[in-house]
C-alpha cells in the first residue's frame, strides 16, 4: 500500500484490501412492502434482504403513498387489505401519476376469487400473489419483474439517446452559425456605445447570453465526438488522476478536499482515454457542485470479478428522489443553464465501453456513482 499527498489531494493509496460489502452496495435495488401484518413485512424483509435487495416498510395506505414518494422503490409488494386506504386505491392513486405508472407493483392478499384478482390486474398491477404464498414463487415473480423493468428502462434510454444522436448535427448547424454572428455583432456594438447608457446595459445582456447559448451549442456538438470512440488498452488509474488533474483548480476553489483509492492489480482496460476521462471529469465535477460548502470527493477503483470498478463519491446535498430516476436522460437538468447533456453523455460513452453506471444517494450525506467496464480483451464500439 502506498500513500501520498498532492496538492488538494488529501491521500492517494493504491492498495488491493477493497471491501467486498461496499462495491456491493450500488448495485441493490429498493423494494416497498405495505402490509399492515408486521409479521409478514418481517418475514419478506428477511427472505428479499437474503437475495441482495434494500427493504422499506409501510403498514397502512396512507403511509404507503407517502413511502413510496420518500424512497422511489424499484418494485412495490402492495397488501388489498390495509388500513386507511386499501390496497386497490393506493394502486389506483399511484397509476394516476406518469411518475409512478410502470412502477412494478406485486399485490399480496387472501383473496382469491378471480373477480378480485381481476380488479387488481385492471387497476395496473402487474401480478398477484395469494397468501398463505410460497417464498419461492415470490422471489421468482419479483426477480422476473425487476429483469423486465430494467429491459423497459434500457430500451426507453436507447431511444433518447438514438433521438440525440439524430438532432445533434441539425442543431450544430442551424444555432452555431446564428449564434456565433449575434454574439459578434452585439459585442462591436458593445464596445462602441457609450457608458453608462441605457442601450450599452442591453448590448452587455446580448452578449452574456450570446456567450450563454455558444456554451451550450459547444457542449452539444461534443456528442458527435463521443460517438465516434477510439479504443485502446489503457491503465484505468492514470486515467482517473488526469481527471483529476484537469479538475484540481475547482477543488481548490470550492474547498473539496479529494481522496483516491487506486487497486493495483487492474490491468490495462479497453478504452477510449479521453471519452473516459470526459466521463469522470463530469462526475467530479458534479460531485464539488453537490457541495457548496466543501468537503470530500472520494474515487476508488477495484477489480471486481471480470469487471474493473470505478466509483466517485462525495459527501454532498445528495439527488432528491423524485429526480433520481430522470438524471441520465437527455437535456434533463435541475441547473440554471447548461443543455443537461452531462449524464446523458456519461451514459453513453460507458454504453459505448460495454459497461454499466448506478448511482446511490442519500439526501444530505452524499452521492456515489459506480462504473463497471468489462476486463476483457477486445470490446466492439456499440
Amino acid at each position: 500500500m502506498i500513500s501520498w499527498f498532492v496538492g488538494n489531494f488529501e491521500s492517494m493509496t493504491i492498495t488491493n484490501d477493497w471491501k467486498p460489502e461496499r462495491k456491493n452496495r450500488l448495485m441493490k435495488k429498493k423494494i416497498l412492502i405495505a402490509d399492515d401484518n408486521p409479521d409478514n413485512v418481517e418475514l419478506l424483509r428477511k427472505r428479499l434482504s437474503a437475495q441482495g435487495y434494500q427493504i422499506a416498510a409501510a403498514f397502512d395506505g396512507e403511509e404507503a403513498l407517502q413511502a413510496v414518494l420518500k424512497e422511489n422503490p424499484d418494485l412495490l409488494i402492495l397488501d388489498i387489505m390495509m388500513p386507511k386506504l386499501d390496497g386497490y386505491e393506493v394502486l389506483r392513486r399511484l397509476k394516476k401519476q406518469d411518475e409512478y405508472r410502470n412502477l412494478p407493483v406485486i399485490l399480496l392478499t387472501a383473496k382469491k376469487e378471480i373477480p378480485d384478482k381481476l380488479k387488481g390486474l385492471d387497476i395496473g398491477a402487474d401480478d398477484y400473489i395469494t397468501k398463505p404464498f410460497n417464498p419461492q414463487e415470490l422471489l421468482a415473480r419479483v426477480r422476473s419483474l425487476m429483469a423486465l423493468r430494467e429491459e423497459q428502462e434500457r430500451r426507453a434510454q436507447d431511444e433518447r439517446l438514438s433521438a440525440l444522436d439524430q438532432m445533434v448535427e441539425g442543431v450544430a448547424h442551424e444555432i452555431r452559425n446564428p449564434v456565433t454572428a449575434i454574439g459578434g455583432f452585439a459585442r462591436r456594438l458593445y464596445e462602441r456605445l457609450p457608458n453608462g447608457t441605457q442601450e450599452k446595459q442591453y448590448a452587455e445582456v446580448i452578449v452574456n447570453e450570446s456567450k450563454r447559448l455558444e456554451q451550450m451549442v459547444r457542449q452539444i456538438v461534443e456528442a458527435t465526438v463521443i460517438s465516434i470512440p477510439s479504443l485502446r488498452k489503457r491503465d484505468i488509474n492514470e486515467v482517473i488522476v488526469e481527471a483529476l488533474a484537469a479538475c484540481q483548480e475547482k477543488l481548490n476553489e470550492s474547498q473539496v478536499t479529494a481522496k483516491l483509492e487506486l487497486a493495483e492489480d487492474l490491468p490495462p482496460l479497453i478504452m477510449d482515454a479521453g471519452n473516459m476521462r470526459r466521463v469522470i471529469a463530469h462526475l467530479i465535477s458534479n460531485a464539488v457542485n453537490a457541495m457548496p460548502s466543501g468537503g470530500t470527493l472520494t474515487i476508488i477503483s477495484a477489480r471486481r470479478n471480470h469487471y474493473g470498478q470505478i466509483q466517485v463519491s462525495d459527501t454532498g446535498v445528495g439527488i432528491p428522489s423524485k429526480i433520481l430516476p430522470h438524471i441520465f436522460d437527455p437535456f434533463f437538468t435541475t441547473k440554471s443553464s447548461g443543455p443537461g447533456l452531462g449524464l446523458a453523455m456519461v451514459h453513453k460513452i460507458i454504453k459505448q465501453h460495454g459497461g454499466q453506471i448506478s448511482v446511490e444517494t442519500e439526501p444530505n450525506k452524499g452521492t456515489t456513482f459506480s462504473i463497471l467496464l468489462p476486463l476483457k480483451e477486445e470490446v466492439t464500439a456499440i
